[in-house]
């Protein structure tokens, strides 16, 4: 298992190599500090509280804090990945301009894909933080941080979402990426097709093709995975009341929340707090 932060360290640096068929023998905790795992080669199967998944070589995995995660193998080929962890002090000065909710977007994504070019991107960044690490003196620590966020940076900017290049959808369709920042940020609000449109100044009729048309999703099926997304993250992570979660979540009633939460998770909101507090 990789070692944690060591004691007055903000960052750690670790290439990995496994041999076929190794698996963790339990699952790690990820406490005051944050991750991010590069597949090299091979392919691992990955648990957290939330989610199960399959990453392969060029795909990436953003961890948060708080969590517990545990990968075992699902075929006969070695593998090898990269894995740092750090602090809030490296990221604090980047999360102030994108938004520590980025962060967290990117997290929830859970398998991070990217284009060719990008993944060899990637890979230099990662070569220079190893290169740095292995040599780490009083300025080191100063120079990953700036590594750190340009990693990040790339990951947000460059990233593919439903077979669509991030940056591609940024630069031709604004208006989408207007349109899911403004759903992510009034969930509560149970935003709608046209208040949506009418916040980014397009027609509903319009929005709702961009969607279908680059994300494969009908905008109402965008809106109700998103609330989803947020109601299992209140209830593995807060304290709040089931009808507390389902108002944060933007669902008219506890009622609608629960019928629509056995739909989509095939349990009941209250099992699954149950089954997956980190705590």
């Amino acid at each position: 298992m990789p070692l944690p932060l060591k004691p007055g360290y903000n960052f750690n640096f670790a290439r990995i190599r496994r041999p076929p068929h190794y698996e963790m023998s339990a699952a790690e905790a990820y406490t005051d500090f944050y991750g991010i795992s590069y597949m090299i080669s091979g392919e691992r199967l990955i648990y957290a509280p939330d989610y199960t998944t399959i990453t392969q070589a060029g795909e990436l995995n953003c961890i948060p804090k708080y969590v517990y995660r545990r990968t075992t193998y699902i075929s006969d080929m070695p593998y090898e990945h990269i894995l740092i962890k750090f602090t809030d002090s490296m990221a604090a000065e980047l999360f102030d301009v994108i938004g520590i909710e980025n962060y967290n977007e990117l997290c929830q994504e859970h398998v991070i894909r990217f284009e060719k070019n990008t993944q060899d991107k990637i890979s230099a960044i990662f070569q220079e933080m190893e290169q740095e690490w292995n040599a780490y003196n009083k300025y080191s620590e100063l120079l990953l941080k700036g590594l750190l966020h340009k990693l990040i940076i790339t990951c947000l900017r460059e990233r593919i979402i439903s077979d669509v290049n991030v940056l591609s959808l940024e630069k031709k369709h604004d208006c989408l990426a207007d349109a899911i920042k403004y759903v992510k940020s009034h969930l509560r609000e149970n935003p709608s097709l046209n208040t949506t449109a009418q916040q980014i100044n397009i027609s509903p009729s319009y929005l709702s093709k961009i969607f279908v048309t680059y994300l494969h999703t009908p905008f109402s099926t965008f809106v109700l995975n998103e609330k989803m997304a947020y109601a299992q993250k209140l209830l593995a992570h807060s304290n709040l009341s089931m009808t507390e979660v389902a108002v944060e979540a933007g669902f008219s009633s506890s009622s609608y929340f629960s019928d629509c939460f056995r739909r989509n998770a095939g349990i009941s909101p209250l099992q699954f707090r149950k089954e997956n507090r980190p705590f």
